[in-house]
C-alpha cells in the first residue's frame, strides 16, 4: 500500500493542516537544535575559556608594545647607573688606593688616624659571576677625633666615589676632652677578574 503525502494531506481538514505544518516546523527546528546545532555549540562553549585567554593575551601584548618606549629609556637609565656605580668599585690590586683615599678623607675632615689595616683574610665572596668575583673587604679604621669632625667624615665618606660603608663603630671618651676615640668597621666593595 502506497500512501502519498498531498493524498494524506488532502483528507485532512484544512484547520488541522496548519497545525500540522506548525508541528512539523518544530519537528524540523527541534531536529536541527539537537542534531546540527548541538555539536556545534558545545563545540564553540570548549572553545570560549581559549578565546577569553587569547584576548587577554593580545591585550597584554598591546600594552607591553606601548610600554617598549619605556622600557628602553630605562635601559638606558640604568646603564648609566651601573657605568656611575661600576666606577665607585675597584679592584683587589686597588686596596692601598682605598686606604689612601680614606685616610685623605680623615685628614681633610680633622680626623686623627690611628691605624687603617683591611683585613683581607675575612673578606667574603658577594657576587660571583663569569668574568668577575665581587668581594665585601672589611677594613678597620681607628683615629681620634671630635663629633663634628666625626660627622664631616661619615658625611664625606658617603658622597666620595668609593663604595664604602659603615657597618659598626664606636665612640669613647679619650685623653683631650675634645677628642673622642672612633673604632669602625667599614666595608669596601672590590672585585678580582677571573683569568680567561
Amino acid at each position: 500500500m502506497k500512501l502519498n503525502i498531498q493524498e494524506l494531506i488532502a483528507k485532512v481538514d484544512e484547520k488541522n493542516r496548519y497545525y500540522i505544518l506548525i508541528g512539523a516546523l518544530v519537528l524540523i527546528f527541534l531536529l536541527d537544535y539537537f542534531v546540527v546545532m548541538q555539536p556545534q555549540l558545545v563545540a564553540l562553549t570548549k572553545i570560549r575559556p581559549e578565546i577569553k585567554i587569547l584576548l587577554q593575551n593580545i591585550q597584554t601584548a598591546r600594552d607591553d608594545t606601548q610600554k617598549t618606549g619605556f622600557y628602553q629609556g630605562e635601559i638606558k637609565r640604568l646603564q648609566g647607573v651601573l657605568g656611575k656605580t661600576s666606577r665607585k668599585v675597584l679592584s683587589k690590586d686597588e686596596v692601598s688606593a682605598i686606604l689612601e683615599r680614606i685616610s685623605r678623607l680623615a685628614g681633610e675632615t680633622g680626623m686623627k688616624m690611628d691605624q687603617i689595616p683591611p683585613f683581607n683574610e675575612d673578606q667574603e665572596i658577594l657576587l660571583e659571576d663569569r668574568k668577575r668575583t665581587y668581594y665585601a673587604l672589611p677594613i678597620l679604621l681607628e683615629a681620634r677625633s671630635g663629633y663634628h669632625n666625626f660627622g664631616k667624615f661619615l658625611n664625606r665618606l658617603e658622597q666620595d666615589d668609593l663604595f664604602l660603608s659603615v657597618t659598626t663603630f664606636s665612640v669613647s671618651a679619650g685623653d683631650d676632652i675634645h677628642d673622642q676615640v672612633l673604632k669602625m668597621n667599614l666595608q669596601a666593595i672590590i672585585f678580582e677578574d677571573k683569568a680567561s
